[in-house]
């Protein structure tokens, strides 16, 4: 089995996220999850075995936050 996930936001008010429009995610089934921010010029990847949750479960978006959180420092 094979899956794989591609999204471009578009607003980020209506996501409720911190990253900025334009940012792309991708992620596959085994979990992995990687977003690009061009506008921050920021690029995350993460490889866990976590299956759907690394995918695009509550990891991904505790991940997300911690990183612009991060930012903020």
């Amino acid at each position: 089995m094979f899956g794989l996930g591609f999204t471009v936001l578009k607003d980020s008010a209506a996501a409720q996220t911190l990253e900025l429009p334009g940012t792309w995610r991708m992620g596959g089934t085994y979990g992995h999850s990687w977003f690009v921010d061009p506008a921050k010029a920021l690029s995350v990847v993460a490889f866990t075995n976590t299956a759907l949750e690394g995918m695009f479960g509550q990891f991904t978006i505790d991940l997300c936050e911690a990183v612009y959180k991060g930012l903020e420092k």
